[in-house]
This record gives C-alpha cells, structure tokens and sequence, in this order.
C-alpha cells in the first residue's frame, strides 16, 4: 500500500508521529518486532523524518500499535474471514501488516484523506474506503446486509478526540442499531473516560463525563483479560496499567467491546 504525496491532506503531528513510529520501530526498538515497509515509504512520501520525534514520542506508540495489531490479529484469528472498519484513521497502515489474505478491511475517512488514499489504495476487493464525516453514523446502516459478518470495528487515535457528546451519540447508535456480537476497538482517555460497571460484577460499558455524569450502555459489554489467549491478556492488561500510571501523559487506555 503506497500513497501518493500529491496534494497530501495536512496530518495532525500525532499522526505524523504514528508513521514515525511504524517506521522506524524495526531500527529504533528491535525488541518490538514491529516491521511495517509501508510506513515507511509513507515516512518519505510524508518527509516525516525520525528526528523530529523523540524516543520518549514514539516507543510508546510503537508498543501500542503493536498491541492494537495483535488484538486484530486475534480477532481475525478467530474470524479469518471478517471484516475491520477503521474510522478516521488517516495515514494508517494497519491493513498491510495485518493482512491474513482472507479478511475484508474498510476505511472510512474525510473525503479529502480518502481521495488522496485512494490512488494508491491496496489493489485487491478485500479493501475499500468510503467517505463519511466524523458526525455521521450513517455507514452503521449499511452494516444490516453483514449482520452474519463477525465484524470489528477501530475508533482509535483522533476519533476518541471527538469528545464524550460525540461518543456517546456513537455509542447509542452502536447500540442500537448494530448486530450481537459485533466488536469494538476504542481509546479510553483520561478526557474521555469509558470504564467497565462495577455493579454486580458486571462489565458493561460506562462514559464519564466532567461534572460526575455517568452514561451506561448495558448492551456492550467490556473484554476483559480473560478473554483473550493468555500472553495478550497480560500485555493488554500492563499496557492498560501504565496508561492509568502516566495518565497526565495523555497514553490512552485500549477498551475492548462487544455487542451483547
């Protein structure tokens, strides 16, 4: 997957430091195991150079993407054949290195991003991109012809920065209208607060709100640890708890739902 520079949209520097960290995570933190040659001749379409970000920037980045890409991995592990929606996820290439050779992958972006996406958008069915903006819920109506679909669906990086009013309208709407079983991948940050219920044990999602507004959603239900292969669990549930160490750092919390 290679994009075109030609009248590349002006990316916030947060996902300029994502390509970076994609990048240049194989030479920079080998540990990581995070190999991506799409980003980085993204990298040099973009000129997003490795000295404009700081290890501090970009090896908590790197750690996270490669979490978020082994829960995909997982789901698709488990679905091999599904579907991955990503919302506003502009200069991601998170297809590239996930791609088992069966999934199906959609984009959905501003139409400018998608515009300059498409010239060079991977050549194969099992990906496309559609234009929304980051208001519009329409595109969930268009998930009722795949209720059979084991589907997954990523609001992360700008998406979570759409602020509790936009969330919580997102997630009612996903509540209502989307299909059992249909998961979600979405930042938890600390100005945007999505915990699971303490009562009674159960796990459904809350959002808290400034001034100790608290909507719950009863029909998406929060993974937990024990939902996932045993070694994932672990990294999920470490990366998590550093998130709420350096919360003033801004290092969001991975919430991990599903339509029950």
């Amino acid at each position: 997957m290679i994009f075109s520079i030609d009248a590349a949209p002006s990316f916030a520097r947060r996902e300029l430091a994502g390509v970076a960290a994609c990048a240049y995570a194989s030479d920079a933190f080998p540990d990581l195991g995070l190999h991506d040659e799409e980003a980085r001749q993204l990298a040099r379409l973009l000129e997003v150079e490795r000295a404009g970000f700081t290890e501090q920037e970009l090896r908590p980045l790197a750690t996270r993407t490669r979490l978020v890409d082994d829960v995909v991995d997982d789901f698709f592990r488990r679905h091999p054949d599904g579907l991955a929606i990503g919302l506003f996820s502009g200069p991601c290439t998170r297809f590239s290195r996930v791609d088992n050779g069966q999934l199906h992958w959609i984009d959905i972006d501003v139409p400018r991003v998608v515009a300059w996406k498409s010239r060079r958008a991977p050549r194969t069915p099992r990906y496309a991109l559609a234009t929304a903006s980051p208001g519009c819920d329409h595109w969930i109506d268009q998930l009722a012809d795949a209720q059979d679909w084991p589907t997954l669906i990523l609001g992360l990086g700008l998406f979570s920065h759409l602020g509790p009013e936009r969330i919580g309208a997102f997630l009612t709407q996903v509540s209502l209208r989307l299909a059992k079983d249909v998961e979600l991948l979405l930042d938890a940050s600390p100005s945007l607060q999505l915990r699971p219920t303490a009562a009674r044990g159960a796990r459904h999602v809350e959002l808290h709100r400034e001034g100790g507004v608290v909507e719950t959603f009863p029909w998406l239900r929060v993974l937990g640890d024990s939902d996932y292969p045993a070694p994932l669990g672990a990294r999920v549930r470490t990366t998590n708890g550093l998130a709420r160490f350096f919360r003033k750092a801004q290092f969001p919390i991975l919430r991990h739902l599903r339509r029950v």
